[in-house]
């Protein structure tokens, strides 16, 4: 999505889920988005080392180790605003405000509403 300079806001994707991520990134992608999809955090860590994407969004429904994940993401709030989708029956839901997310979703989610949210936010920072 281009910003008021005509450059792209990039965003990051992360989720094993694939299916979610695939479908999530062909909309993003659909609307003009620059979208990196990862199944980890591990392999997107690589992604957000050498620049900084516009905002990351990561599943955690579908996380071997939610609590870990978290506290990984946790640690790149402050330079990456971040977006969480969980489940509320995960038991880390609770009180994941307290991290610093900027926006946290409990499944279900519906698709297109939250492309919707990605663009305006994405328009809105640039």
């Amino acid at each position: 999505m281009a910003d008021s300079q005509g450059l792209m806001a990039r965003l990051v994707l992360v989720g094993r889920d694939w299916t979610t991520r695939a479908l999530l990134r062909a909309q993003l992608l659909e609307e003009g988005v620059e979208v990196e999809a990862y199944e980890s955090l591990e392999e997107a860590h690589q992604a957000l080392v050498p620049s900084l994407p516009a905002l990351l969004v990561t599943d955690l429904t579908a996380s071997n180790d939610p609590e870990a994940d978290i506290r990984h993401l946790a640690s790149w709030v402050k330079r990456v605003p971040t977006w969480i989708i969980t489940s509320r029956s995960s038991g880390v839901a609770v009180d994941l405000e307290r991290y610093g997310f900027e926006r946290v979703f409990f499944r279900p989610v519906d698709v297109g509403e939250l492309v919707n949210l990605l663009k305006h936010r994405l328009l809105r920072r640039g």
